[in-house]
């Protein structure tokens, strides 16, 4: 059974654009791509720094400090599939307005 958390107004995420925040004290970040709500953690992978501060370009965010690239829908390393494990996401709906996020699943897009 699914266990949503309201994370944030959808209003706060434009279309294009992503939030940081924390939920249940896990850094998220929640980005808005062609009207779909996506959730990646805020945390890259390859060295633990905050992914949420780097660019969002389509579907892919770029870690600020050492450009390792993801993709939002699903956490994989654009560049490095094969040597970097996942960036992990979650699974997000939005509900009367509030985007809403499970923490205790794994997003399946691909």
């Amino acid at each position: 059974m699914a266990n949503w958390i309201d994370a944030c107004p959808a209003a706060e995420v434009p279309d294009g654009g992503k939030l940081c925040l924390t939920v249940q004290q896990t850094p998220l970040v929640v980005a808005q791509i062609e009207g779909a709500f996506y959730a990646i953690e805020n945390t890259c992978p390859h060295a633990g720094l905050p992914l949420g501060e780097g660019d969002l370009a389509g579907r892919v965010i770029t870690c600020p400090y050492h450009g390792y690239a993801y993709n939002i829908t699903n956490g994989k390393n654009i560049d490095f599939p094969q040597d970097e494990p996942p960036c992990k996401t979650h699974p997000v709906r939005v509900n009367a307005g509030t985007v809403q996020v499970n923490l205790n699943g794994e997003a399946n897009h691909e």
